[in-house]
């Protein structure tokens, strides 16, 4: 049985222990009232443990808090910036019907009451200006409440009225009223201090600002100020002051805010974060996961007050994140390296670009989306392009090597490798030679066959050989004839050797007619021997021309050879020929002239 009712009170204090640990969870929300909105909608919007700020201004109005732990106060400390009036002058300011409550730093004039605790335990009255009332403060059945540092004066009736309220803590206030205080039970009236009265009549012999006797309030019950004020200052207390920053203030989700406590005086601290999320530490860190306007407060406080400070976050949807549209610079090229004058084709692909610069390394520059740019001296170029748009600028850059041109013996050197089977690529016996376009425009005439030093000579030499053989062989058929007819002549006049025959004396026009006959026939045979030995030499050149056009001249200049293969071929033929004629000519006159002699 005793282990059964054991068993029942630990549950019972467990289940105590639970509902007080789960009545502290929460945390206070901040209200703020401005001119021309209603304390009491704030009140009737707050929950146990919030904090009302009011902004400096006016406010008409009669309020009545009914909830506990509320703190309601001005924002700046200063009563001096906010008035309150009653609505009526049969109403209460402020009736607090509520436990823990705070009122403080306001200007309360012109009702029943100014400040009415009706009821209540540990309440605090601070820093007011009460005036203009039937009683500045009244305490009916409220015990253990905190009255300090008011100014309570100019009303009708009383000062402090208490009324059945005991053990209630007053001191550092300002009475200056046609009575000052009232009561009916035992209070305390000083800590180290008391209150001033106005109508205090004793004195200060030592000068420390404190009466020398006791003022009293209702001696019979044992209220007593002990230590009265000779002078009063209404004493400014130190309030807190919330100061704080924040890394960033928008951003895009999910945004990763910090945020660093500044705030002065400060005994405890609470952030909002806006989100329905709180902290109490000193520098928080904070991430916002959704799109929305947050707005960050937070709220110092100390034992004279609280303070609070606010900063408004943007978060933005990420999927909105598209960021500037940027230039990106890109080209080609078609080389970058060669000998000078080494011509470069350069295209721009870039993207995003508004306009282009090219800069070619050597002090020029371009706009143009596809220049075409000659390197003149040897050396290493950066050749780079700026890409330019309203959001930015980007480049690109390659490095042109531009080699000393190539020297005529180097190029032959080349050819004679080339034409004794040292080189396995004939092309590398090509000397190309780049041209400008003036001089090119130049040379726009009629085309040019360019050929071999080499194919010419032989060419030449052809020719010459073949013109020699001629003459060799008119020669040889002149010396013939004249042999021929010298051996009959001599024949005839010798009488014809052992045989018998008839004599005939040969006259010198039958011998000069038997020459011509004899040498017509023997150029016939000629001519068509020569014939023959030219178009054999015709195909020989142009075998020799077609070799050179395939195995010589580099490809740009072979593509256009067919044509002047045409146009040159027809007349090869009749330059052999002619040289032919020429020469069988000039031989048959050299024939005539020894017979004339």
């Amino acid at each position: 049985m005793a282990q059964t009712q054991t068993f029942r009170r630990t549950c019972f204090l467990l289940a105590i222990f639970i509902l007080i640990s789960v009545s502290g969870i929460g945390t206070a929300s901040e209200f703020r009232v401005w001119p021309g909105q209603s304390i009491q909608d704030a009140v009737d919007s707050a929950s146990p443990g919030d904090i009302i700020l009011v902004e400096s201004g006016e406010f008409n109005e009669s309020i009545r808090v009914n909830k506990e732990n509320l703190t309601i106060e001005s924002a700046s400390g200063n009563p001096d910036d906010i008035f309150i009036a009653g609505d009526t002058p049969i109403s209460y300011v402020f009736e607090v019907v509520a436990n823990d409550v705070k009122i403080n730093f306001f200007s309360i004039t012109d009702g029943r009451c100014g400040i009415f605790l009706n009821n209540v335990e540990n309440c605090v009255i601070n820093g007011n200006k009460i005036s203009n009332q039937e009683a500045g403060i009244y305490l009916l059945n409220s015990r253990n409440n905190l009255l300090t540092n008011n100014m309570v004066y100019s009303n009708e009736d009383c000062g402090l009225k208490l009324l059945a309220s005991s053990e209630n803590i007053i001191y550092g206030n300002y009475f200056d009223n046609v009575e000052n205080a009232r009561d009916n039970r035992f209070n305390v009236w000083n800590n180290s201090k008391g209150n001033y009265w106005s109508d205090y009549g004793g004195t200060d012999e030592n000068g420390d600002g404190i009466g020398d006797t006791p003022y009293a309030i209702n001696p019979e019950v044992g209220s007593m100020d002990y230590r009265p004020l000779i002078e009063y200052s209404q004493e400014a207390p130190i309030l807190p002051k919330a100061l704080f920053t924040s890394d960033v203030t928008e951003g895009y989700a999910p945004l990763v805010v910090r945020f660093k406590d500044f705030s002065e005086d400060a005994a405890s601290r609470l952030w909002d974060f806006g989100d329905g999320n709180f902290s109490s530490y000193p520098n928080p860190q904070h991430t916002y996961l959704n799109e929305g306007t947050y707005v960050v407060s937070l709220t110092v406080s100390n034992e004279n007050g609280s303070d609070s400070a606010s900063v408004t976050v943007y978060v933005r949807d990420a999927s909105e994140l598209a960021g500037p549209m940027l230039p990106k610079a890109q080209f080609i090229y078609n080389t970058t390296s060669g000998h000078i004058p080494l011509v470069i084709k350069f295209v721009d692909i870039s993207e995003n670009a508004d306009c282009v610069t090219w800069y070619f390394g050597d002090g020029k520059t371009s706009c143009c989306p596809e220049p075409e740019h000659t390197f003149c001296c040897p050396g290493s170029y950066t050749v780079s392009l700026a890409a330019i748009n309203e959001n930015g600028t980007s480049s690109a850059s390659i490095v042109v090597n531009v080699l000393p041109a190539e020297s005529v013996e180097s190029s032959e050197d080349t050819e004679n490798s080339a034409n004794t089977g040292s080189g396995s690529d004939k092309n590398n016996a090509c000397n190309i030679v780049n041209e400008t376009d003036a001089d090119a425009s130049e040379k726009a005439g009629d085309p040019e066959l360019i050929t071999r030093s080499e194919n010419t000579d032989s060419l030449g030499n052809s020719i010459i050989e073949y013109a020699s053989d001629t003459t060799d062989k008119f020669a040889d058929a002149e010396n013939s004839i004249n042999a021929e007819a010298t051996e009959n002549s001599e024949s005839d006049s010798n009488g014809g050797g052992e045989g018998t025959g008839t004599a005939r004396i040969i006259h010198r026009e039958e011998l000069e007619a038997i020459k011509d006959s004899v040498i017509s026939t023997a150029s016939s045979n000629i001519l068509k021997e020569t014939e023959r030995a030219l178009e054999n030499e015709t195909l020989k050149v142009q075998k020799n021309v077609e070799d050179f056009v395939d195995d010589s001249l580099p490809e740009s200049v072979g593509d256009s050879l067919p044509e002047m293969e045409q146009r040159i071929a027809p007349w090869i033929p009749s330059f052999l020929g002619l040289a032919g004629v020429i020469f069988i000519v000039s031989v048959m006159k050299r024939g005539r002239r020894r017979r004339q002699k």
